[in-house]
């Protein structure tokens, strides 16, 4: 059996070299993630690698090293500081690809506190702060209160329109 190594591609590039990897290589695995993404104001289902300028290839050190190197789009095999490969223990690989859902890694964000102070970051509302309520709909949708004219006013957003705001901000908007 031959080891897992990390490949350092030039940006842009990891799709193409991982085709020209599997040609050499035993496996190629070249997580990817996909996740709502705020584009010019609107939310958008956004795919890009889930590390960028890196992927991963398992084969033969000594009988293919090389080929891996030079294969065009390849920057270098990520190895110690005296040059040599640095080995990725497989169960890395392992519990990426248990994070795949139809083919992309899935991350859950962290969970929100009621009463957690917020920003919304997509959607007519961009730009104000809400406070979280709850998670309504298996968590794609959230319950938040606005202050609109001087009232609290209840509001269902999707939770990727909004995200915490910075601890910084919490302490000058105490002040």
């Amino acid at each position: 059996m031959h080891n897992w190594y990390c490949i350092r591609t030039h940006r842009y590039k990891e799709p193409w070299v991982a085709r020209q990897l599997m040609e050499s290589c035993d496996e190629v695995c070249f997580p990817l993630l996909r996740q709502q993404r705020t584009v010019r104001r609107q939310l958008k289902w956004v795919i890009e690698p889930l590390f960028p300028m890196y992927l991963f290839a398992r084969f033969s050190m000594t009988e293919q090293l090389q080929k891996v190197r030079y294969t065009s789009g390849v920057i270098g095999v990520v190895g110690t500081s005296n040059g040599g490969p640095i080995v990725v223990d497989e169960s890395i690989i392992v519990l990426l690809r248990e994070r795949e859902v139809d083919g992309y890694v899935q991350i859950q964000p962290a969970p929100l506190l009621p009463g957690e102070d917020l920003e919304i970051i997509a959607g007519p509302f961009q730009g104000l702060r809400a406070l979280f309520e709850r998670e309504l709909r298996g968590g794609e949708r959230v319950a938040v209160l606005l202050d609109l004219l001087s009232s609290r006013v209840h509001v269902e957003l999707p939770r990727a329109s909004l995200q915490r705001r910075p601890m910084a901000e919490h302490r000058l908007s105490a002040a």
